[in-house]
């Protein structure tokens, strides 16, 4: 029996998390959370999650969190997609140049959990 592909999701908001997790479950994968952004880095190291779903506004900045993961050896391949209230196309930029794989705007709709799925690999295991 195959392992579900596991993602991090990184956000302060509780609510977002239990959406995101419940979505998580729905689309097959496992999932671990931080909700204080300080446990980003080591549990992306620890766990080597497929994808990693990055809110930007936390207690510390999501940018500097993204830029972390990718100068960091053991975490520079994995995934990230934002996940941010921030819609200017200037963050955007700035997030894909620091390495994101995608950046999606709140509120998330049905498709993101796909998008996130595909990305793990959830949809390669029959």
């Amino acid at each position: 029996m195959s392992e579900k592909p596991t993602i991090l999701i990184a956000d302060d908001e509780p609510g977002v998390v239990a959406a995101l997790a419940r979505e998580a479950r729905r689309a097959g994968l496992s999932y671990i959370t931080d909700t204080t952004s300080q446990q980003v880095l080591e549990l992306a190291a620890k766990h080597q999650p497929a994808v990693i779903i990055l809110d930007l506004k936390q207690h510390v900045d999501g940018r500097d969190l993204l830029a972390a993961l990718k100068k960091d050896p053991r975490t520079r391949d994995i995934k990230v997609l934002v996940l941010s209230a921030i819609e200017d196309q200037f963050t955007r930029h700035v997030c894909l140049e620091l390495g994101a794989d995608d950046y999606d705007v709140k509120p998330f709709d049905p498709s993101f959990m796909s998008k996130v799925a595909r990305l793990a690999g959830a949809g390669e295991r029959h």
